[in-house]
């Protein structure tokens, strides 16, 4: 297990992109792969210029940074076995994990404030950043994803909701 010291959003961003290029992860088709797709989120959110945004934003930002630190932390301690080969479970289970996952996401997706139409976006406007990229990474097919990709997965959605449900962004 690696020591974890609590990394920046560029350091984390920095760390995914020299797994998947040590893994050659970076083969993978768009929306094949986790860690390609979550590299393309870091890259846009972790660029957030926070001293522009307002309070709303600021509380967006730090909910999400928050969730992807400990999920960094899963990832860093799994990141050994992330590409090992292993037996996928039975259909019946894949599909009750497909299930899991988009009710996690259903959640998140409930939780961040939706764009407004009708009104002029503000640059510095974190959810609609947030907004864009958690509807890229909904496109991920879960079809051809490994069980340790699964929970994973899993985790990515589930922390982000806990995280979420704690700052009690509406």
């Amino acid at each position: 297990m690696r020591e974890m010291k609590m990394k920046t959003p560029v350091q984390m961003t920095d760390d995914l992109a020299r797994f998947i290029k040590e893994t050659r992860e970076d083969a993978a088709y768009p929306h094949e792969s986790l860690y390609v797709d979550l590299l393309e989120q870091w890259k846009v959110l972790s660029r957030y210029q926070l001293a522009y945004a307002d309070k709303e934003s600021k509380r967006l930002y730090n909910a999400y940074w928050n969730s992807m630190a400990r999920w960094y932390e899963v990832f860093n301690n799994e990141r050994d076995n992330l590409l090992e080969p292993a037996a996928l479970p039975s259909d019946e289970l894949m599909d009750f994990y497909a299930g899991l996952i988009e009710d996690l996401m259903d959640h998140v997706l409930s939780l961040v404030p939706p764009s407004p139409h009708l009104t002029i976006i503000k640059l510095t406007d974190f959810r609609v950043l947030l907004s864009n990229e958690l509807q890229k990474i909904t496109q991920l097919d879960l079809e051809i994803q490994g069980p340790i990709d699964f929970a994973m997965i899993m985790d990515y959605w589930k922390m982000l909701g806990e995280s979420l449900d704690r700052e009690s962004i509406k």
